[in-house]
C-alpha cells in the first residue's frame, strides 16, 4: 500500500494562493500568475461534506437518501511569518496575493484560488506525484494566537470553497 507521507522523505503540505482567478484551471489543477506559497503549516483539515437528504414514501419500509450540495473547506493552522501574514511590498499592488498577505486578502474578502499541495518537495508545489486539492473561495477564520510557552504567533486559516473542490496529481 503506497502512502503520501509529509516530513519524512523531505516533502511536506504546501498551500498556494492566487487572486489571478481568470488565469487558472481549476479542474485541470493549474494556477494563475503571483502565487502566494503558504508553508509552516501544523495541520490541515480538508472537509468534503455532501449533504444526505433522507426521505420517505408509501412504496417503501426504508429511508430514501438523495446527495445534496457539498458544503467544503480547507482548514489549516500555520505559523505566521510576516511576508506571507503581512504581504510583500516589492510586489504591485495588481498582483494582489503575494502584496496583500492572507491577514489583507481575508479583510478585503478577496476571492481566491487555492491549491494544496499535500506532498511537495518544493515551495512551488510543482513537484511531479504531487497530489492535490483545488479550488475557489475566500480566506476566513483567521486568528492569531501565542502565549508564553509557545511563542511563536499561529493562527487558524480556514478557505471557503465557492463551488467544487478538485482532487487530483501532479504529474
Amino acid at each position: 500500500m503506497a502512502r503520501i507521507t509529509v516530513n519524512t522523505t523531505g516533502t511536506q503540505p504546501v498551500l498556494l494562493i492566487t487572486t489571478d482567478t481568470a488565469n487558472c484551471n481549476i479542474a485541470n489543477g493549474t494556477m494563475g500568475a503571483n502565487i502566494l506559497s503558504v508553508t509552516c503549516l501544523q495541520d490541515i483539515t480538508i472537509t468534503n461534506s455532501t449533504g444526505i437528504y433522507a426521505y420517505t414514501d408509501f412504496c417503501s419500509t426504508d429511508m430514501n437518501k438523495l446527495t445534496t450540495p457539498a458544503d467544503n473547506e480547507i482548514s489549516v493552522n500555520v505559523v505566521i511569518d510576516d511576508t506571507v501574514w503581512f504581504g510583500n511590498s516589492s510586489y504591485s499592488p495588481n498582483t494582489a496575493a503575494p502584496y496583500y498577505g492572507v491577514g489583507t486578502l481575508s479583510q478585503r474578502k478577496e476571492d481566491i484560488v487555492f491549491k494544496l499541495v499535500m506532498n511537495s518537495s518544493n515551495v512551488s508545489g510543482n513537484a511531479n506525484n504531487a497530489y492535490y486539492y483545488m479550488g475557489q473561495g475566500y480566506i476566513s477564520s483567521l486568528a492569531p494566537t501565542v502565549n508564553p510557552e509557545a511563542p511563536v504567533w499561529v493562527s487558524p486559516l480556514s478557505i471557503a470553497v465557492d463551488g467544487t473542490m478538485y482532487a487530483g496529481k501532479n504529474p
